[in-house]
């Protein structure tokens, strides 16, 4: 199982960087999770000022 966590940095405000994790996961296969990703980064860009640098990643999650 995998969950989506992405990182989101702005370039305007001194680097500052915000974590976010999906509420919906976790997911069976890396491959979904990083359809949820594209989607978490797609809905960023209504919340975030531009620019923004955003880094992700498909977490293993152990136990579920």
């Amino acid at each position: 199982m995998f969950a989506a966590v992405i990182l989101i940095c702005s370039l305007n405000i001194g680097q500052k960087c915000l974590e976010a994790h999906d509420n919906r996961g976790p997911y069976r296969t890396e491959e979904a999770c990083e359809l949820r990703i594209v989607e978490m980064i797609r809905d960023i860009a209504f919340i975030v000022p531009q620019p923004y640098e955003v880094r992700y990643k498909c977490q293993q999650v152990a136990g579920v």
